[in-house]
């Protein structure tokens, strides 16, 4: 990489920093928001117009397997017992998938380490992964996933903000380590401020309200290689 020019998108060179480590100069200026204003995404247009071009748009390649996961009804339970017989022998089911058969790392958190593909003895959220259902169409696969029997031993669950805050004290530790972000001197901001307001708000999770609907398609290559399309912008999950 040339570190001496760093060329921006019109195509002029500006002076690099000494080092890629180094703060660039700070600016100040007036924010520009968007609130209550009728911006359009950027993609906009192709979404509504049927356009743009979504994983679930390619043709299915013959003897292509459809696959449903089974999701946990709890909120924090220990898994006491899971019989998928029923679920194996199914019209049309081919394959089914646990934390047993998983031969690598039973992980795909982006960050911590701590998010299982599928649980081996607890369950932590209700619609957590189970287990995976390979079948010849998608009615037979979430029929399948139907039949199984699982059975939870119930754990206390911290299901709101003020009470995972206090589960979080009684253990001695928060969930996940704090990891602090900031940006210019936020306390004297505030000192120095005309007019201050103090408040609080309470949220629940948010999610964007994708147009595209979730999948993955995976399809075997040369030499053990597997090529996957998939709706996200994750690739690791």
């Amino acid at each position: 990489m040339d570190e001496t020019r760093i060329q921006d998108r019109g195509g002029a060179g500006e002076p690099a920093l000494e080092s890629l480590s180094e703060k660039p100069p700070t600016e100040e200026r007036a924010i520009r928001g968007g609130i209550r204003s009728p911006l359009a995404h950027d993609s906009g247009g192709k979404h509504v117009s049927g356009a743009a071009r979504y994983a679930d748009d390619d043709p299915e390649l013959p003897g292509t397997l459809q696959i449903t996961i089974a999701m946990s009804e709890r909120a924090h339970a220990r898994i006491a017992g899971m019989d998928l017989d029923a679920v194996r022998s199914a019209p049309g089911v081919v394959a089914v998938l646990t934390a047993a058969d998983i031969p690598g790392q039973n992980d795909y958190s982006p960050v911590f380490g701590d998010d299982p593909i599928f649980p081996v003895d607890t369950v932590d959220y209700v619609g957590q992964p189970l287990f995976a259902v390979a079948a010849e169409t998608e009615a037979a696969a979430r029929a399948a996933a139907k039949l199984a029997r699982i059975e939870y031993e119930e754990l206390p669950a911290a299901i709101g903000i003020d009470d995972a805050i206090a589960f979080a004290d009684q253990a001695g530790a928060d969930l996940l380590p704090a990891h602090e972000m900031k940006l210019g001197d936020a306390g004297a901001a505030l000192d120095t401020a005309p007019r201050r307001v103090k408040a609080r708000v309470e949220v629940g999770g948010q999610d964007h309200f994708y147009l595209e609907g979730q999948i993955a398609y995976a399809i075997p290559q040369e030499d053990g290689d597997v090529l996957v399309r998939s709706s996200t912008q994750h690739p690791s999950e």
